[in-house]
């Protein structure tokens, strides 16, 4: 399921503010001048083992070391979105940060007991307790807001849409290798009969090995597939293989297992519900590109050395997908 990837992804980003009061404080402890206690010097307790006291000091290094670079990215994040709204002049209704949950449930475009099911898996996989969950509605929905000037949904891209869910599947198995003599190769015993799925179990570097090299049924206007796949694909009838098809890295040689023809939906009768799946994947792209800006931008200062070199850390990843 792309989209579940996408908005994985998304979230890897934008996940919610810090739930530890005393990490928050770090960044405006640095930008006001203010004194930050040094690891292990707060004796405040949190709990007792064998009655003797855990205090929150001697959790902060490994604190950081679990979250502490994405914790801040997410407070920092926070106060810019908070910033950018405040010199706008426009807040954040309570109703408006509830309607991101079903948002985010329709953008992993799956029944609702499946949406649930992968919410919270998603969740589950970054750490989201209710605190941080609410965090990241608030952070979208203020994300949603800042960029509402400059969503557009062309024709073109419901057309495509249209296309996607509903225009001809071809279903297809692949093979990837790294030269194109191994490929030339490839084809010639494919075409002389052996087996494309054992061929593709024994040679293929794609993740689609595993699967006898099958890769479902795609659409020739999937934009997250190669050009030059799609191309190939188009070009093929049942059964055939295609010549050595060059990729980024590699090569791809390709093996029609069938077509099947659209669903025959009327276009008039979905474009609402077609334009509004674009809207919301526009913006979904345009939030992570503002946020990624805002962190670029956010005058930062981190004086904890454990909290800065995993900031720093944290900050290039974030970055490094502009």
């Amino acid at each position: 399921m792309k989209i579940y990837a996408m908005i994985l992804s998304v979230l890897g980003l934008l996940v919610g503010g810090c739930a530890a009061a005393d990490q928050a404080q770090m960044g405006n402890a640095a930008s006001d001048g203010g004194v930050v206690a040094a690891p292990g010097s707060d004796q405040r307790p949190v709990g007792y083992v064998g009655g003797k006291a855990i205090h929150r000091g001697d959790l902060w290094a490994l604190l950081v070391e679990a979250k502490g670079g994405e914790v801040l990215s997410e407070l920092i994040l926070d106060r810019q979105i908070a910033r950018a709204l405040s010199d706008r002049g426009e807040t954040i209704e309570p109703a408006t940060v509830d309607q991101e949950k079903s948002l985010l449930l329709a953008t992993l475009d799956a029944d609702s007991d499946q949406a649930q099911r992968l919410l919270g898996e998603l969740r589950q996989r970054r750490g989201l307790g209710e605190h941080r969950f609410r965090k990241l509605l608030k952070r979208n929905a203020g994300l949603r807001l800042l960029v509402q000037d400059e969503v557009e949904v062309s024709d073109a891209a419901v057309d495509q849409a249209y296309q996607l869910e509903h225009g001809p599947r071809y279903e297809a198995r692949l093979i990837v290798t790294g030269s194109l003599v191994n490929a030339t190769e490839l084809v010639r015993r494919a075409r002389a009969g052996e087996s494309f799925i054992d061929l593709a179990i024994a040679h293929s570097s794609d993740a689609s090995r595993a699967q006898g090299g099958l890769i479902g049924s795609v659409s020739l206007v999937d934009p997250t597939l190669p050009k030059a796949v799609r191309v190939a694909l188009g070009a093929l009838e049942p059964g055939q293989v295609s010549d050595p098809v060059a990729l980024e890295r590699g090569f791809a040689v390709l093996r029609l297992e069938r077509k099947v023809e659209g669903t025959g939906v009327d276009p008039d009768q979905v474009k609402a519900k077609l334009t509004e799946k674009v809207r919301r994947r526009v913006e979904w792209v345009l939030m992570q590109r503002r946020a990624r800006t805002m962190l670029s931008e956010a005058d930062v200062v981190v004086l904890d050395p454990l909290l800065h070199t995993d900031w720093q850390r944290r900050r290039g990843k974030l970055l490094g997908g502009r």
